[in-house]
C-alpha cells in the first residue's frame, strides 16, 4: 500500500484498502520523495497550512491504534515555522505501537544549517505526544540538517520502572524549605 495522498485521496483510499500501513511518511512543503522498501508505507503530503487539518484527519482514518512501526516527518528548515505543527505528531501518536520510532528530519543547507533552537517546537511536540526523545543532532551526510528521533515507550519497560523510582526520591519544594 505505498501511496501519496492529499485529503480527498486519503479518504478514498481508506474506503478501498483494508490493510493498514505500518509506516507513515509525512512530507511538508514542495518536495518530491519516494519511499523505498517493502513495508506498507502511507505517504502524506502537505503543502499549505490550509490543507494540513483535512489531510491529517483523512490520513488518521487509515491507521489503527498501535499499528504503526515507524513514522517519519520530512521538511525543509525554511518551512518549519509555516508548516510544522504539533498536530502532525499528535495525529499519529496513538497509532504508534509500543516501541515504535518517530523521526523528524529537518533539512538545512550548508549556508544555513539547522540550529538546536530552530527545532524547539518539534522537540516539544514529541514530548507532548508522550514520546521519549532518544537522539537528536546534525544529520549524518546532510548538509546542515537536523534529525530528532523519539520512541513510544513500552509499558512495563525497565526504564519506566527506573523513572517511577526516581520520582519517589524527589522532595516536593514545599517540604525542602
Amino acid at each position: 500500500m505505498s501511496a501519496t495522498m492529499s485529503a480527498p485521496a486519503a479518504a478514498a483510499a481508506a474506503a478501498e484498502d483494508d490493510s493498514p500501513p505500518t509506516t507513515v511518511l509525512v512530507i511538508l512543503g514542495p518536495m518530491e520523495f519516494e519511499a523505498a522498501g517493502t513495508a506498507d508505507v502511507m505517504s502524506v503530503k502537505i503543502q499549505t497550512q490550509e490543507e494540513r487539518g483535512p489531510t491529517l484527519e483523512a490520513a488518521r482514518e487509515m491507521v489503527k491504534p498501535s499499528s504503526l512501526e515507524a513514522m517519519h516527518v520530512i521538511l525543509k528548515s525554511s518551512t518549519l515555522s509555516s508548516l510544522y505543527d504539533a498536530s502532525i505528531i499528535a495525529t499519529f501518536a496513538e497509532a504508534l505501537a509500543p516501541g515504535a520510532e518517530c523521526t523528524v528530519h529537518v533539512l538545512g543547507t550548508k549556508e544555513m544549517p539547522v540550529q538546536p533552537a530552530d527545532v524547539n517546537d518539534v522537540r516539544v511536540s514529541l514530548l507532548m505526544a508522550d514520546l521519549m526523545l532518544e537522539q537528536e543532532g546534525l544529520a549524518e551526510g546532510d548538509e546542515g540538517g537536523w534529525t530528532l528521533t523519539a520512541r513510544r515507550p513500552i509499558i512495563g519497560d525497565k526504564n519506566d520502572n527506573d523513572k517511577e523510582e526516581g520520582k519517589a526520591e524527589l522532595t516536593p519544594i514545599e517540604e525542602a524549605e
